[in-house]
């Protein structure tokens, strides 16, 4: 049996370790023999959901290929597990009920913020995401959680769109809160890890599924800079950058952590991220294991971002 870990129990709590190590996973959509919605829940994209996982998507998102990087987490014994949203497939009360009982079984603290298909359509938040707010920081987004030296700072792009698009927003009250907390952490001297679903970075998702205003974040960035930002949703591990004023902010993303595929870039994986304190900044790690779908193992080749200016700009993480 795993241990229960309510997200409160270390949120804004020192942490003894010089270096801190995470595990950044995102996209589990949580496999499921879901039921089909009720009646009221049908005429709106959770049917058009509900259709694609019957036909396709549950035979792509295997409980069994969740658990394998699950296990692989737990042996790593990690300090927080940062999770970049859609932990469901329709977003429903039911499945969001799920998603808790699975997150108080977590191995380690857990910080997450929600994706596209947790907020398919409008919902009542008490019913739904919010079961999650234990394991966020205090709300609005974006919030901030605390672990030693490390500050997640979780923003959410989630928000219901119409039928056929999965884009994502942030908005202007959003941004202005995001430049303060950036700011502030910068000044106490943080390592500042931003969480945010959708990809922050033009062209990596399709219009369609896009964030809609890149702009709002990408200015916040450029003004106050950040250690590192850390996406799901396109289902891909990618590694991309914004500029920072200091240079280049890396910019992570990892595929979903259920998913099935022979693609090294697409299977399931996490992403392992250690952050120790170097002079004045911080030197940031990051491995990628990955679990193709004949069964083996891989790693990639550790790449260490250099927090001294302007050495910042960094090598890419290999593939293997």
């Amino acid at each position: 049996m795993r241990p229960r870990h309510d997200g409160r129990q270390k949120a804004g709590k020192e942490v003894s370790l010089s270096t801190i190590t995470i595990a950044h996973i995102s996209d589990p959509h949580l496999p499921s023999e879901m039921a089909p919605p009720r009646l009221t829940e049908r005429l709106n994209k959770r049917m058009f959901s509900y259709l694609s996982w019957t036909r396709r998507r549950r035979f792509i998102h295997r409980p069994e290929v969740l658990a394998r990087v699950m296990e692989d987490i737990v042996t790593s014994q990690v300090d927080m597990i940062a999770l970049t949203g859609d932990l469901t497939n329709m977003g429903l009360p039911g499945e969001c009920r799920q998603a808790r009982r699975w997150l108080e079984q977590m191995p380690a603290p857990c910080t997450v913020i929600p994706g596209n298909h947790d907020t398919l359509v409008h919902d009542d938040w008490q019913a739904t995401v919010g079961l999650w707010q234990p394991w966020m920081g205090p709300l609005p987004f974006p919030f901030v959680r605390r672990i030693g030296n490390v500050a997640l700072i979780g923003v959410s792009t989630a928000v219901p769109t119409p039928w056929f698009r999965a884009t994502g927003r942030i908005g202007v009250h959003q941004s202005r809160r995001l430049r303060t907390i950036l700011h502030g952490a910068g000044q106490q001297g943080l390592c500042r890890i931003v969480m945010i679903h959708h990809p922050p970075v033009p062209g990596l998702a399709v219009t369609r599924k896009a964030l809609t205003d890149t702009r709002n974040f990408s200015e916040c960035i450029a003004r106050e800079g950040a250690e590192m930002i850390l996406h799901g949703h396109i289902h891909l591990s990618t590694l991309s950058s914004l500029p920072g004023p200091a240079g280049g902010v890396p910019v992570i993303g990892i595929a979903s952590a259920s998913a099935r595929s022979d693609d090294p870039l697409r299977t399931a994986g996490w992403n392992r991220i250690t952050v120790s304190p170097r002079g004045n900044g911080y030197e940031i790690g990051v491995t990628r294991r990955f679990f193709p779908a004949d069964g083996t193992a891989g790693t990639t080749r550790e790449t260490i971002f250099d927090p001294s200016p302007p050495s910042r700009c960094f090598s890419g993480i290999s593939t293997p």
